[in-house]
């Protein structure tokens, strides 16, 4: 499974005609045949954990600041459900069978990679709209591996879509303001991109502190 995903990142870096119709503003422009094809390949880029800020710039680019973040949020939902239900299908079993294997008080104590990954089961198992909602608000972390973990945990597809749309949605337009930015030079949406980056991550930062002291410790930075 994690091969795949890897050959996969790999094959678009080398083969990258994902990136050139990103990269063509008047291919995505054309009528809706290339809001599909911005559709197909941001989710594409996305469900293999390519960096997505380069699909929000190209729709900002390409689409302008409202239609840019939409399409590029949808593009990105998709990729997620993707990569979530490739991890269920292709790995929940084993882990399941992996963690069950180990004393569930190890958890408590913080110690190897068992116990973290344990830990953070735990809290997506319990509270899986908000801990995948804090984890997509902090400016830092692999998206990727949280589509992963999530699928390999317990969490229900509706509650991970929900969270990963809202979640992903102040970073998208983050972004998608930047391209749209850089097209008409708008100094000032670029103010309102950075802004809006900062407040995520103190959003984030704060749900994580409120799920890690409502769960006892279940969810902590070092996870």
């Amino acid at each position: 499974m994690l091969l795949a995903l890897t050959a996969g990142a790999v094959l678009l870096r080398e083969f990258p005609s994902a990136r050139h119709v990103l990269d063509s503003p008047e291919l995505l422009r054309a009528g809706a045949s290339g809001r599909i094809a911005f559709l197909l390949c941001g989710a594409v880029w996305c469900a293999f954990g390519l960096p997505r800020q380069a699909l929000c710039f190209a729709g900002g680019v390409a689409y302008g600041v409202w239609e840019g973040s939409v399409l590029s949020v949808v593009a990105t939902l998709a990729g997620c459900v993707f990569a979530f239900g490739w991890a269920r299908w292709g790995g929940r079993e084993a882990a399941a069978r992996w963690l069950s294997s180990h004393d569930p008080t190890a958890a408590s104590r913080g110690g190897g990679l068992r116990a973290r990954v344990s830990r953070m089961d735990r809290a997506i198992q319990t509270h899986p709209f908000t801990t995948i909602l804090t984890l997509r608000l902090l400016p830092v972390g692999s998206s990727l591996l949280l589509n992963i973990l999530a699928g390999l945990s317990g969490a229900r597809v509706i509650p991970f879509a929900a969270a990963t749309a809202l979640g992903a949605a102040p970073q998208t337009v983050v972004f998608v303001l930047l391209g749209a930015g850089a097209q008409i030079g708008g100094g000032g949406r670029i103010a309102v991109g950075c802004f809006l980056f900062a407040a995520s991550g103190l959003l984030g930062l704060w749900l994580l502190r409120r799920v890690g002291g409502t769960d006892g410790g279940t969810l902590s930075p070092d996870v």
